[in-house]
């Protein structure tokens, strides 16, 4: 029933013609559906029943077509929602998703003391890639990158795309040890997986992480927690990339990100 009534009122990426349609039809849907049930009852202007039944008729009719509008609107917000929190090419989440978590996870640290990690990643000469092969390569980069990162990591992970080629993996419930783990299961996955183009041809791509927990260090908020992996990123970029390197201390506070 569902169905039907959002196919029949749905708005989701729907044109002007369309819609207007849908009006026109549920407009004649409304007589003619009359027309049947006097058809089917028998019933003339002139019966005693011919009141009550369009009346019950009327009622009924605008109660679903209430009911209709509510549930496709309801399922256009959470389908609109659900967008806001995804990154439209890779269909990972974005960062506004990866804020929301890792304020939650904070707060579960705070209340029980379970400890939390976090991966940020960069693909290596990205810059090259676009340059060699074109920007629509590079986007079938970015997807097949995230696609490795998504089926690598658990379930309970949360994989975002924080940038043009830097993504981010939130880790509940992960010691330093399991993070530098799964970041070096993923650099290898994806050193490993051949890019694949539409024309054939195929090349393969690095990838640098760095690595960092609350198990070690005692951010007070996120941010803190995500500059030391993003400085252990900075350190893995500047070795010679394609590694994985652990946050520490003395990690120094920067803004370059090598390429």
């Amino acid at each position: 029933m569902l169905r039907i009534f959002h196919n029949l009122f749905g708005i989701n990426e729907q044109s002007r013609f369309q819609r207007a349609w849908q009006a026109f039809l549920l407009g004649i849907c409304a007589p003619f559906g009359w027309l049947f049930i006097t058809f089917l009852l028998q019933l003339t202007p002139v019966d005693p029943l011919y009141e009550v039944a369009l009346y019950t008729y009327i009622t009924v009719g605008s109660v679903f077509a209430m009911v209709g509008f509510a549930l496709c609107i309801s399922k256009s917000e959470e389908h609109f929602a659900r967008m806001s929190l995804l990154d439209p090419l890779t269909t990972l989440y974005n960062s506004r998703y990866l804020l929301t978590r890792a304020d939650q996870e904070f707060a579960l640290l705070e209340r029980t003391g379970q400890h939390m990690a976090l991966l940020m990643a960069d693909i290596d000469h990205f810059k090259y890639v676009n340059d060699q092969y074109g920007h629509s390569v590079g986007d079938i980069v970015l997807h097949q990158v995230a696609k490795v990162m998504q089926t690598t990591a658990r379930k309970v992970d949360v994989v975002a795309r924080v940038g043009g080629e830097e993504f981010a993996l939130l880790l509940p419930n992960s010691t330093t040890a399991g993070a530098m783990i799964l970041a070096e299961r993923i650099r290898e996955q994806i050193e490993h997986t051949p890019i694949v183009l539409p024309d054939g041809r195929s090349f393969n791509v690095k990838i640098s992480l760095g690595a960092s927990s609350t198990e070690e260090f005692l951010p007070q908020v996120f941010n803190e927690l995500y500059e030391s992996a993003d400085n252990a990123l900075y350190r893995a970029k500047r070795d010679g990339r394609n590694r994985v390197v652990k946050a520490v201390e003395t990690d120094m506070l920067t803004n370059d990100v090598a390429c």
